[in-house]
């Protein structure tokens, strides 16, 4: 039973849930933040992404279309992890930003062992 993309799916809809109402919350630590237009269109941008994302993981009926929402998810966690890399101000923002965002894919990953189960 593939409990793990379940709880991450739940997870991952709760991130997208306070990205859109909290953007300021997920920039601070990255050092990405400002009052400007853009950047709030952004961080609604992924919180979408992660709520519906989430969502995906978390119905998705077990074997083809958990891996495909999983995966999905990896994919998003590792850009993300290039964006912030990319634009995170200090070399410590950086590291912090992506390592947490290839955290999240790497169990992510782990959780495709049972995704077809």
């Amino acid at each position: 039973m593939p409990v793990l993309s379940r709880v991450l799916g739940v997870t991952t809809i709760a991130f997208g849930a306070l990205e859109l109402a909290k953007p300021d919350l997920w920039a601070k630590p990255t050092g990405i933040v400002g009052p400007s237009p853009a950047m709030r269109a952004w961080h609604h941008g992924l919180g979408v992404r992660d709520v519906v994302s989430g969502l995906a993981m978390t119905f998705a009926p077990a074997g083809p279309a958990l891996r495909a929402a999983t995966l999905f998810r990896i994919v998003s966690d590792s850009t993300d992890a290039l964006a912030f890399g990319i634009n995170a101000p200090e070399a410590r923002l950086k590291a912090k930003a992506v390592g947490a965002a290839l955290g999240y894919a790497a169990v992510n990953a782990l959780s495709l062992r049972w995704a077809g189960r």
